[in-house]
């Protein structure tokens, strides 16, 4: 059970990172507060990921367009792209 958790916390903290290179400068929302942020990033990236086929293996990918949608479905509006 705790190979579980440490893989769940692994991969959460790798769709972070894999995000952060590749999404938008960032996120607004009128009260929001940086662990409300960061528990609906995390959310999102967590709902937004999937696993292909790759010759090195199954690896994870972030689907960018379900996890802006699932952001702005939060009520958050995107700042300028990098």
């Amino acid at each position: 059970m705790k190979t579980l958790a440490a893989l769940v916390s692994s991969s959460a903290l790798g769709l972070a990172l894999l995000a952060g290179c590749s999404t938008s400068d960032g996120w607004t929302k009128t009260g929001m507060t940086k662990e409300g942020l960061d528990q609906d990033t995390a959310d999102c990236l967590l709902n937004s990921r999937a696993t292909v086929p790759s010759r090195e293996g199954p690896r994870i990918i972030v689907d960018q367009d379900r996890y802006r949608r699932c952001m702005a479905d939060r009520g958050y509006t995107a700042g300028p792209a990098k």
